[in-house]
């Protein structure tokens, strides 16, 4: 089984997030995971800007999400980043194509929400866009957490585990 990590890890919180997430989930599962940060040929721009192009992060990340079972998706930020919401729109219909044409290549993916201001009500909610959080929940399952918190890993640790073993 092979794993996605979308994020916008275009800072430094963002980039450390998503690197420990990625180690967690890479010593508490048996899922090997292309995590979009450490692909230095296309995310490198302080030293490989000048080599680095949209089409060649294209076609790196389509590779990847092309032949990943499973993609975990941040949700987080002032909004759902572009580039995750395309991946989440990719891979689910990648999904609803391979399961409409009796191809076997199993999917999920995995939404992690960890803004306190999802949990709110009214002025208090935080708005996510519904046609991705709907793709998410229609191809898998919305994991929210809380900040300096970490049972919503151990969640999506359960959540990973338990699709391996149903599809292995």
């Amino acid at each position: 089984m092979k794993g996605y990590i979308a994020s916008h890890f275009f800072n430094d919180a963002f980039f450390k997030w998503t690197e420990n997430l990625a180690k967690y989930l890479e010593n508490n599962t048996e899922v090997e995971y292309y995590v979009p940060q450490r692909n230095d040929g296309i995310n490198d721009k302080k030293n490989n800007d000048a080599t680095i192009t949209d089409i060649a992060i294209s076609k790196a990340d389509t590779a990847e999400l092309k032949t990943s079972n499973i993609l975990i998706a941040n949700l987080d930020g002032l909004t759902i980043d572009d580039g995750v919401a395309g991946e989440i729109m990719a891979h689910g219909i990648m999904k609803e194509f391979e399961e409409k044409n009796g191809i076997d290549f199993p999917r999920i993916i995995i939404g992690i929400i960890t803004d306190m201001r999802y949990l709110g009500t009214g002025e208090n909610k935080l708005y996510r866009n519904q046609m991705i959080i709907g793709k998410v929940k229609e191809c898998g399952k919305l994991v929210i957490g809380y900040p300096n918190t970490s049972e919503y890993l151990d969640e999506v640790v359960e959540i990973i585990n338990e699709f391996v073993r149903k599809n292995s």
